[in-house]
């Protein structure tokens, strides 16, 4: 309870989250006391989320962030808003003491700074992953051959049905292309509608007396389809 308003307060980072309009009712003694009341270990690279129902907290605009000199997020549904105990000097326009932290915690960049980095980190990384599942397409049969694990195949005495088995080094959607050389006929079955690791396949629509051979496809969202090389089906 600070200055008759209830704040949810961090000792560990020094951070605070207030309810909308709370933070201008805190006079700039009481938020430098939160401001320094901090042990200088810093939480990285996490989401922050509202402590009320979990929203992710953005930053406003700076037309919106009455000191635009000072980091805010706030909750898009209950409007509190989360600061860092710097940020929040900034915000009630003090001046901060030269040895607020010990040495030893001064050497560590800032929570806005490393919020910033970790940011930066995050986009760097999904940049990273869109360009390798760029490159995944680069040969379809060739790629196949990499992912799909040697497919098990195996039958009853009757050759009444055949279950068909293999595993993805990644999820995928599957499904697979039967081609009945006899009778010169193709059908193509659905495996995996989700994208698994695991997929396996009973079918009782194929004589297995024919000769038959099949490809694997391989489906993920918003790429092209990667297919396996042809192969013959083979009942082990």
């Amino acid at each position: 309870n600070i200055d008759n308003q209830i704040v949810l307060h961090c000792s560990t980072c020094g951070s605070s989250f207030f309810d909308k309009g709370i933070i201008d009712h805190i006079s700039p003694v009481s938020a430098r006391k939160l401001a320094e009341d901090a042990q200088g270990n810093y939480v990285l690279g996490q989401q922050k989320t509202c402590p009320k129902d979990h929203s992710p907290l953005t930053a406003p605009p700076d037309t919106h962030n009455p000191s635009p000199k000072a980091l805010l997020l706030t909750c898009p549904t209950c409007e509190g808003i989360f600061i860092y105990p710097d940020d929040l000097l900034k915000y009630k326009h003090i001046s901060p003491k030269k040895a607020v932290f010990s040495p030893i915690t001064r050497l560590l960049p800032a929570p806005k700074t490393l919020f910033l980095l970790s940011t930066f980190a995050v986009l760097s990384l999904a940049v990273l992953l869109n360009i390798n599942t760029i490159s995944r397409n680069y040969s379809g049969t060739t790629r196949a051959n990499d992912i799909i694990s040697s497919v098990t195949t195996t039958s009853d005495d009757n050759k009444r049905y055949v279950f068909l088995y293999f595993k993805t080094v990644t999820p995928f959607a599957t499904s697979i292309k039967f081609n009945d050389k006899t009778t010169h006929s193709t059908s193509i079955k659905q495996i995996s509608i989700e994208p698994k690791t695991i997929h396996q396949l009973t079918t009782t629509n194929l004589d297995l007396t024919h000769d038959i051979y099949y490809r694997i496809i391989l489906s993920e969202q918003g790429q092209k389809d990667i297919v396996s090389e042809e192969q013959k089906l083979v009942i082990k």
